[in-house]
């Protein structure tokens, strides 16, 4: 097996160099000197010393193993980057402020509350003009940006060296993309010209309209999580959802992935043979695998599986069996070329040892289950057991080579996963296929892309609800704390001697085609499942007859949606999560309809807005009522630019506006300021007053609640703080229940402990120990419901 060989002596050789900082010299001296060796032995006259004869018969994988090892350590420490005064490192933890020149060679990569930028350096100004430099820089900017791949940028700032500490590297992490130093600075200025390559340039153009589409096609979170898996953008899921992912081994499914490539490879090959012929249509295939690799981005685990797939066409082609450990030695070696500091990425490694594992262990463990069951049963069970291997016994297999990257990197081992894969892994083709051609088919017709979705959205929301209802199963994950490097390497070593040391790898099992009855039953079934979903969710998120009042978490600040009994929605501010905000809108918007009936503006700080600029491009409202200062925030500025410029209807808040939402239903605007307003929902005898906006003199002016009478329910203002929330007010409007939105520790030490003190005796519900707060009310009783289950 030379490939497999070859790989592992030149990843060897890399590990050892990374261990061991020597010259690039020493190593390059050492490959040579194995090399020379090997020549001079198979001379005859150096053949003919007897003390050499021995030496000289040995076989030559003695001498060129080596070697290559040597020459893989070389190879790392030539690609070692020259810390000197033309790298931009060297002015890394400065005590002064540099300008800094370059190109962006990515679009921005959006998260919640910031955006990161990969800056290419061409020059560097410290005070005295700007000097040649070189090396990329990541630049943490403002969430509302707008900057675009290729664009010449200049960057006021110091520079650090990214941090590390005990649980994470960050300058490990950036360091295996080629990036030495991060700036935080907000001063950038865009330049003249454009640095960028045009063929990239449409295909980041390309991959921004496909993502748009996605989430003007489908809800969130159903929206992230095909964004996730069809583009490779994972940030518009909520933290909590991630972790959801995580905590039940499912995480694999938001990522582009091997099983990915697998069904985009055999599309592309399905249809380019159909079109051109066998021979041609693979290389159409292949071409394909490549252009979609460099829209969803070129990280660790998408090359791999890229390479592998384009690999196994290409055998097919030849008239060979593609082998898969010397498939996988052949990718492993030439990305460690390409990028030396792959063999330290997390996701190359779970990818890589994820494949590994089916490569050695799907057939083997597959004909076990195929034995067992025929065994057990007389009648014919190939289709259950097709069933159990492909979404279970593969599934063992791929993860108990993973277990101890797991283990060493997330300190944690997932047992829920053995279960949760199953159930979700039968729909992920559904998702792909059905989900990709809504957004493709989106690009020329939109009503026909918005139809496919429909059917394609009961797959997703189905994944999501899975993982969601496992997570919540205590117990599920183990968390083990830190892990010797040791133990994961004396497993491997276990494991493979078990393995190698029987008497060979059976060959792959290859399952034959289902009956056309089972693809109609199956077809037929999953139509219906998907419009029994359609129909339910449809029902669920219209109007109930009832008002529905939803605190949303917001960490500090706050969100509150309002739906009416006829079925008309109301989002009152957004706080500053984007992910949270949209994922909780998704949830609970009419699955036909993603417009806001009123989107109201009821403070204008930033905190309070931050989400909102790039919520409303997914769920845009019909009707703004606005109050407050435009100029108060950032966030506020674009969100009164997007409006003007969407030509949406806009309307200042005065005081004793109402806004009527039906059957005796309003919200009326109570006191108008600078920084917002106070407004008072009226449902019937129900009563809800919302100073979310609370400006100074505005308890004067309604006499600290004596002008509103009593309420039902009250938020809090300001987060819990104290000169916002006198007890007079409290005392006056005397509510049946408080809600009171905050983060969990606010860096401000909010809640007021003097609020608190007022608040005794009242009932208390906290969005940083009970989540999300819905009130529902007729209009006479009210009931509470809470994300973590209080009522």
């Amino acid at each position: 097996m030379p490939l497999i060989w070859t790989s592992i002596s030149f990843t060897a050789g890399i590990i050892t160099a990374g261990a061991f900082a020597l010259s690039e010299n020493f190593w390059l001296a050492a490959g040579l000197f194995f090399v020379l060796l090997m020549i001079l032995l198979r001379r005859p006259f150096i053949s003919n010393i007897p003390i050499l004869k021995t030496i000289s018969s040995a076989h030559y994988y003695f001498f060129i193993l080596p070697a290559i090892f040597f020459f893989g350590a070389w190879w790392f420490q030539l690609r070692q980057p020259n810390i000197d005064a033309f790298h931009i490192a060297f002015y890394n933890d400065r005590d002064y402020e540099l300008l800094v020149t370059g190109t962006l060679t990515e679009p921005p990569d959006l998260r919640d509350t910031y955006s990161n930028l990969k800056l290419n350096v061409e020059a560097v100004d410290s005070g005295s003009g700007d000097m040649p430099a070189w090396g990329t820089v990541l630049v943490r900017t403002s969430a509302l940006a707008d900057y675009e791949y290729g664009q010449r940028v200049r960057v006021r700032g110091s520079l650090k060296t990214p941090p590390e500490n005990e649980e994470f590297s960050y300058r490990e992490y950036l360091a295996q993309q080629g990036i030495h130093s991060y700036t935080s600075s907000m001063e950038l200025t865009i330049l003249p010209g454009n640095g960028g390559d045009f063929f990239f340039r449409q295909v980041y153009k390309l991959k921004a309209r496909l993502l748009e589409n996605t989430y003007r096609l489908y809800h969130d979170p159903e929206a992230s999580l095909l964004a996730g898996i069809l583009l490779g953008v994972d940030t518009g899921l909520s933290r909590k959802l991630q972790d959801a992912f995580k905590n039940t081994g499912t995480a694999h499914i938001i990522a582009i992935s091997g099983f990915n490539i697998a069904l985009i490879a055999g599309i592309f090959f399905s249809i380019f043979k159909n079109l051109l012929g066998e021979k041609p249509g693979a290389a159409a295939a292949i071409l394909g695998i490549f252009l979609y690799t460099l829209l969803v981005g070129t990280d660790a685990a998408v090359v791999r599986a890229a390479i592998m797939g384009s690999l196994s066409l290409l055998a097919r082609q030849l008239g060979r069996r593609s082998h898969g450990l010397n498939a996988l030695a052949v990718v492993a070696f030439i990305m460690a070329l390409f990028n030396p500091l792959v063999i330290w990425d997390v996701g190359f490694q779970l990818s890589f040892f994820a494949t590994l594992g089916l490569v050695l262990y799907a057939e083997p463990f597959s004909n076990f289950t195929n034995n067992l069951f025929s065994r057990l049963f007389k009648q014919d069970t190939s289709v259950f057991t097709r069933m159990v291997n492909e979404y279970f016994v593969l599934t063992i297999a791929a993860q108990l080579t993973t277990l101890p990257i797991m283990a060493y990197h997330f300190k944690r081992i997932s047992l829920i996963s053995f279960v949760a894969n199953p159930f979700i892994l039968p729909v992920q083709p559904a998702v792909m296929v059905l989900g990709g051609s809504a957004v493709f088919a989106s690009l020329v017709s939109f009503p026909l892309g918005q139809i496919i979705a429909w059917f394609a959205w009961p797959f997703a929301a189905f994944t999501i609800r899975i993982v969601e209802f496992f997570d919540r199963i205590p117990h599920g994950s183990i968390f083990l704390g830190d892990s010797s490097l040791w133990l994961a390497a004396g497993f491997y070593i276990l494991l493979f001697a078990v393995t190698f040391g029987r008497d060979e790898i059976r060959k792959r099992f290859n399952a034959l085609a289902a009956p056309m009855r089972d693809i109609a039953l199956t077809t037929t079934l999953a139509f219906l499942f998907a419009c029994a979903i359609m129909i339910w969710h449809a029902s669920a998120t219209t109007g109930d007859g009832q008002l529905h009042i939803t605190f949303l978490e917001a960490g500090s600040a706050d969100a509150v949606l309002i739906q009416t009994p006829e079925g008309r929605n109301m989002l009152i501010n957004g706080g500053g999560s984007v992910s949270k905000l949209s994922d909780e809108l998704g949830r609970r918007l009419p699955f036909f309809s993603r417009k806001l009936d009123w989107l109201i503006i009821a403070s204008t700080q930033d905190e309070q807005l931050a989400a909102l600029p790039r919520v409303v491009e997914r769920y845009p409202p019909e009707n703004i009522l606005w109050s407050g200062n435009v100029q108060a925030s950032f966030p506020a500025q674009a969100l009164d630019k997007y409006f003007s410029e969407q030509k949406l209807p806009l309307s200042r808040a005065e005081v004793g506006q109402k806004l009527w939402m039906g059957d005796q239903a309003w919200v009326e605007v109570q006191a108008v300021g600078a920084r917002g307003s106070v407004l008072l929902v009226k449902y019937k005898n129900f009563q809800a007053m919302l100073p979310i906006g609370l400006s100074e003199g505005m308890l004067e002016a309604f006499e600290y609640g004596n002008a509103i009478d009593k309420v039902d329910v009250l938020l809090l203002a300001d987060a819990g703080y104290a000169p916002s929330n006198p007890p007079d007010l409290i005392e006056n409007l005397n509510p049946q229940l408080t809600v009171l939105s905050v983060a969990a520790g606010d860096p401000n030490g909010l809640p007021s402990q003097e609020v608190l003190d007022a608040l005794d005796g009242y009932s208390l519900l906290r969005t940083d120990r009970s989540g999300w707060i819905t009130i529902i009310t007729d209009g006479e009783a009210m009931r509470v419901q809470t994300e973590h289950g209080q009522q």
